[in-house]
Order: C-alpha cells, then structure tokens, then sequence
C-alpha cells in the first residue's frame, strides 16, 4: 500500500466529518432534534457472494467483527428520504486479526406501510474501506489482497416508533475492489451482523 492512497483515504475521511460538522450547523434549524447515531454491532464472515446473501443461500466461517460507527444525517429532503455520512472503527478476530476503518455516505428510506407497528427504515451506503493489515480471508479471490478496497453497507433498523432513541440494526458490511477497480482486485469479503443503535 503506497502511502498516496492512505493519503487520499485519509483526506476522504476528514471531508466527511468537515462536510458533516458544516451541515449540522446550516441545517440545524430543518433537522429533527437527534441527527447523530452511535452504533455498536458485531458480523461474522461469510464466503459467499452478495447475491447468495439476499437470496439466504449462504454460509457461515469462524470470523468475526466488532464495530461502533458515528452516523449523522446532514439531510432529510422529505418524509421518505434521508442523507447521512458515517466512520466506523472494526476490530476483525478470529480467522484474521487487525484493524479496519471505513467511511461512507448513505440514503435511507424511512416510509413502510407498516411503520405505525414498527418503524422501518432501509439504508444503502457507498464509500472507503481501508484494513490496517491485508485481510487473510481476502486472499482466497485474489493473491495480492489490497488494503483499501470500496465499501457498501446494506442496513434494516427496527423500532417501536420513528422518534425511538434506541434502534435494532440488521447490516452487511462489504468490502470488494469492484471488478478490479481498486489494484486489480476482484474479489473482496462479507460480514454479516446485528447490533443497536442510539439517536441523540
């Protein structure tokens, strides 16, 4: 890993939270009261692709993830939509050791028919992923695995209302080099976890 790709991750990293710190005093006066959510949640690694994954024809290995993100929504252009920054620091063990940060921007849908028993919402998230050491378990796709690869966040959260402090998380946390976009790379990892979450 040269250091003019750390580089470039670190400087997407602090955009984020400048980005996110200027948001939340320009919109404060538009926003709901609790913009900010702390999120802890644990995943555990499967071999299986993105689509096996959706479709529930999955597997499970013995690695695992901890985490604990900081989200904020700088955007809620309506009832149905919402834009969000997020970091996350990921400590992987188990099959593989190390540390991971990521940063990533999200949209989440917030209206389901049935949000009057419990509010849904459903959240996309695109950015960076850069491990502190090359992942073991990625090196099965590819023999040189890299350490900053992209990132993509699928969330559900549950509540017994939209306006709940705390929230059940449901997440898949990818980390892939899009078809060999990022070094070559075509290969990548999956962890899937649970967690909760707080608004504040």
């Amino acid at each position: 890993m040269n250091h003019c790709k750390v580089f470039c991750f670190i400087l997407v990293l602090l955009a984020a939270l400048v980005f996110g710190l200027f948001s939340s005093h320009a919109g404060a006066a538009s926003q709901p009261s609790t913009p900010w959510s702390l999120i802890g949640f644990t995943s555990i690694y499967t071999p299986d692709r993105l689509k096996d994954i959706f479709t529930n024809r999955h597997s499970y290995q013995d690695s695992y993830l901890a985490a604990l993100a900081l989200n904020y929504r700088f955007a809620r252009p309506s009832r149905s939509l919402g834009w969000e920054w997020e970091v996350q620091g990921v400590r992987h063990f188990g099959r593989q050791n190390h540390f991971e940060t990521n940063a990533l921007i999200l949209a989440r849908w917030y209206r389901f028919p049935w949000n009057d028993w419990v509010a849904t919402t459903l959240a996309v998230g695109e950015g960076l992923s850069y491990a502190f050491r090359k992942p073991r378990l990625e090196r099965k796709d590819h023999d040189d695995p890299s350490q900053l690869l992209n990132y993509l966040l699928f969330e559900l959260t549950l509540s017994p209302e939209e306006q709940s402090r705390w929230y059940f998380s449901t997440r898949i946390h990818h980390r892939s080099g899009v078809f060999g976009l990022y070094n070559g790379v075509r290969g990548g990892s999956n962890f899937i976890g649970m967690g909760v979450g707080y608004r504040f």
